[in-house]
């Protein structure tokens, strides 16, 4: 059983472009360290609709454990210290896919 985890984020007022080039760098190295990754995907909003959070990451893992681990592992929690100051809001849902 697959688990699909999707993170929204909207940014803190005064966020820099280079900030969030920063966040990239950090979230693109994680398939390679984390296996328990099965798909990952994260992006910037397109601005397309009113409302929209700025930031999305969307994490595939299978089952709880997989998600435990990705949750749990360093480099993980290394990206999550540079994305928390940078936060006014967060939102996040997992589900089975």
């Amino acid at each position: 059983m697959g688990i699909r985890h999707i993170a929204l984020f909207r940014w803190n007022e005064g966020v820099t472009p280079e900030q969030v080039e920063h966040v990239e760098e950090l979230l693109g190295k994680l398939p390679g360290a984390i296996p328990e990754l099965k798909s990952y995907s994260f992006g910037a909003d397109l601005g397309l609709g009113a409302g929209n959070h700025d930031f999305a990451v969307v994490a595939d893992v299978e089952g709880e454990s997989g998600f435990l681990a990705y949750q749990n592992h360093p480099d993980h929690q290394a990206a999550l210290a540079v994305i928390k100051p940078m936060l006014a809001d967060r939102a996040a849902v997992q589900f089975t896919v």
